[in-house]
């Protein structure tokens, strides 16, 4: 149970809004191209695994019917400084993940925040693959970002995950190739 995560995989998936003053931000771009650096830029802080120590560890399977859900209440100073990215940021932001398939595993997610009309949601399967001393996690889907006020949706996709040294001290990396689009603009 060491190589084990204490979390389920639909927890993990929050991590993604752990700064959820950045998405937030996203509507706040006062033109296409700024919003998208934005979601771009939320996309990127995601990443942030905010784990607690240096090891790469497993999340638990979800179970099919398996829900996690959270919220963050949010409210920034209105000047930016070294530990807030997103100045002037108030409301919240709620998070729902089902696992909606257990063949293939499919997960999903939904967050939203009506103060500024901004939504994401998200369908992902993994697949797996061994890779000698390492695991290869492919995230196959495409989470779309809604800017409700703008008429706009960012499509994006996300990176492999690499378990790295699964046999002595492992650690994890992320690879691949992720898009972010606008057909909108």
């Amino acid at each position: 149970t060491f190589i084990l995560e204490r979390k389920s995989l639909l927890e993990l998936f929050a991590n993604c809004f752990s700064h959820p003053d950045i998405f937030m931000s996203i509507s706040d771009g006062s033109s296409p191209e700024e919003r998208i650096l934005r979601a771009t830029k939320w996309l990127l802080t995601s990443f942030h695994a905010g784990r607690k120590g240096s090891l790469a560890k497993k999340p638990y399977n979800p179970i099919i019917g398996e829900v996690f859900n959270c919220k963050w209440n949010v409210e920034t100073p209105n000047k930016p400084s070294s530990a807030c990215i997103a100045p002037g940021q108030t409301g919240n932001v709620t998070f729902l993940a089902e696992q909606v398939s257990h063949h293939p595993p499919v997960s999903a997610f939904y967050a939203e925040c009506p103060d500024k009309k901004i939504c994401a949601n998200y369908s992902v399967w993994t697949k797996s693959k061994f890779l000698g001393i390492s695991v290869g996690v492919d995230m196959v889907g495409v989470g779309t970002i809604h800017l409700l006020e703008h008429g706009e949706k960012y499509h994006f996709t996300l990176p492999s995950t690499y378990g790295r040294s699964i046999l002595t001290v492992p650690w994890s990396e992320m690879g691949g190739k992720v898009q972010v689009t606008c057909p909108q603009t």
